[in-house]
């Protein structure tokens, strides 16, 4: 009977091998979810992959021993047969549980890059104007306006200024004493949170021109109104 055993111990490690292949092909994950997906893979997957790896390898090592001896090659051979598809199996995921661990953690790209930047002194107040390129492919352009600066941890969106628009929009300025007025196209709005106590600190206004004002400005910039760079 141990004898009997021992000739089909490598036969009996590939065919449990199948049978856990297709255990694991007929209970695929049902919940992608953190918690659900942890415990299919702890407790059900890896248990039954690694059993799978250790079978394959048994049935390997036997029935490839046994053949270099000429001991029941035929047998032996179509234990090997019967193994392999399991021990593909096995390597492939351990070939991606390695690339895993090993693959550095992809880079993440900030939301917006800082383009420029300038402050306008007034009576008694400082303005900060603040340029960034957002978006896909950071083709957006936007401009906060502010009387606090963006990088400072004072800061506060709701309470600024900002326009935007795409990777052609130009932004104007000029200053009296006491205000701030920034031109841009007509296109697009100056946006800003209606509920902000504190926006009325900004002493901005925006005065909307067409494509063709627009253009005027960029061929006659002078010093009363100025052009806000993209670096």
């Amino acid at each position: 009977m141990v004898k009997n055993l021992s000739k089909y111990f490598s036969l009996i490690c590939g065919a449990i091998s199948i049978a856990l292949m297709i255990v694991i092909f007929g209970n695929p994950p049902t919940d992608f979810d953190g918690g659900p997906m942890f415990a299919y893979n702890f407790l059900f997957f890896l248990p039954l992959l690694i059993g799978i790896g250790l079978l394959t390898s048994i049935a390997f090592i036997i029935s490839i021993k046994k053949i270099l001896k000429n001991s029941e090659k035929s047998l032996n051979i179509f234990s090997v047969v019967l193994a392999t598809p399991g021990f593909f199996y096995f390597g492939l995921y351990l070939i991606r549980i390695i690339i895993i661990y090993v693959e550095p953690e992809p880079m993440e790209l900030p939301n917006r890059i800082e383009v420029n930047r300038t402050s306008i002194v007034l009576d008694g107040k400082t303005i900060h104007l603040t340029g960034f390129n957002l978006g896909v492919n950071y083709t957006k352009r936007r401009v906060y306006i502010s009387g606090i600066p963006y990088f400072n941890s004072e800061f506060n969106s709701e309470d600024a200024y900002f326009c935007q628009g795409d990777s052609t929009f130009e932004l104007f300025y000029t200053s009296t004493k006491d205000s701030i007025f920034v031109y841009i196209p007509k296109t697009e709005p100056m946006y800003f949170q209606e509920k902000s106590k504190d926006r009325y600190k900004v002493p901005v206004r925006a005065i909307q021109l067409s494509q063709n004002e627009i253009y005027k400005l960029k061929i006659n910039e002078g010093d009363s109104i100025k052009r806000f760079h993209w670096n």
